[in-house]
């Protein structure tokens, strides 16, 4: 009796180690492409379409539940690889380091390119400096501009404020990328931990210039156009960010709205991540403003006289 009971006890002791040093992970397994719960790490500048796509996808699937945290880029992507987090939704795709540690845990990750955006700069209503170049955007960047009278002469003495939403945000990554930047802690940059907040700030602020996923723009609902109306969208090379300029080609800071999911188990975060990728995710997609991966067919019916 002694025995049986020792041995009962050793069992329910390791499943509790199994399940404490697994953080819960073995739950994840019992989710179905249809049923369920995951988690999903969304960078911010992509949150408002995400929102809309995980809601579409609930209403059809109604025992889902797609839970959604905002992370900066790299945070995100890096819990994935903790499996941590079930799928990530990103402005690129896995780095050099990064595939090197998915092939050392000998897993894969199955990435899409499920939309274009791009990373849109915008400044006071009341700024006539509405249309910069490359070279004075890399020149803002890099330090040589500092004051909005070497912007253009006639331009306040004033020290230009740079805000952004986070320090490896998809928009910082992207635009340091883009720029050749790579040493900013001598610029007056502030954090404003939200697309949103960027934008209130950046309109409150004649010296300031911030940048903001374009998706915060896009989108044709009166809280956007709200946001919208606050500031002036600044035209790259004299091109502004548009759903037609995204399509063209012509818009300079274009990039991709990657979703990342470890494993590639046929799971929820493996379905949702598809559902996104086709007709009806892609359909929400184009209605937001940005461009979807996937332009979605027209149906046109001739009717015979």
């Amino acid at each position: 009796m002694i025995y049986r009971l020792a041995a009962i006890c050793f069992f329910l002791a390791l499943y509790a180690c199994n399940s404490n040093t697994e953080n819960n992970y073995e739950t994840k397994k019992y989710d179905t492409p249809t049923s369920g719960s995951i988690t999903v790490a969304v960078d911010e500048a992509f949150l408002p379409i995400i929102q809309q796509e995980a809601k579409v996808f609930e209403n059809e699937y109604d025992k889902t539940k797609i839970n959604i945290v905002v992370l900066p880029e790299d945070k995100a992507i890096q819990l994935m690889l903790r499996d941590s987090i079930d799928a990530v939704i990103v402005g690129r795709d896995l780095n050099s380091q990064e595939k090197k540690e998915i092939e050392r845990q000998k897993t894969v990750v199955r990435s899409w390119v499920q939309a274009y955006d791009g990373v849109a700069i915008v400044v006071h209503p009341e700024s006539t400096d509405t249309t910069w170049t490359i070279e004075q955007l890399k020149d803002l960047f890099s330090g040589k501009i500092k004051n909005w009278k070497d912007v253009k002469a006639g331009n306040a003495d004033a020290e230009i404020s740079i805000i952004l939403d986070n320090a490896n945000s998809s928009n910082y990554n992207y635009t340091s990328t883009k720029l050749e930047v790579s040493d900013i802690s001598k610029l007056k940059i502030y954090a404003a931990k939200s697309n949103k907040t960027v934008i209130e700030k950046v309109s409150k602020d004649k010296n300031s210039i911030g940048l903001v996923g374009y998706g915060w723009l896009s989108n044709s609902d009166i809280e956007t156009e709200k946001l919208k109306s606050s500031v002036k969208v600044v035209a790259i090379a004299n091109i502004q960010p548009s759903q037609v300029s995204l399509l063209e080609n012509t818009y300079p800071f274009k990039r991709e709205c990657y979703s990342l999911v470890k494993n590639g188990r046929m799971g929820l975060a493996f379905a949702f991540a598809s559902y996104i990728n086709q007709e009806i995710g892609q359909r929400i997609i184009l209605k937001s403003g940005i461009l979807p991966a996937k332009i979605p067919a027209r149906e046109i019916e001739i009717l015979k006289k």
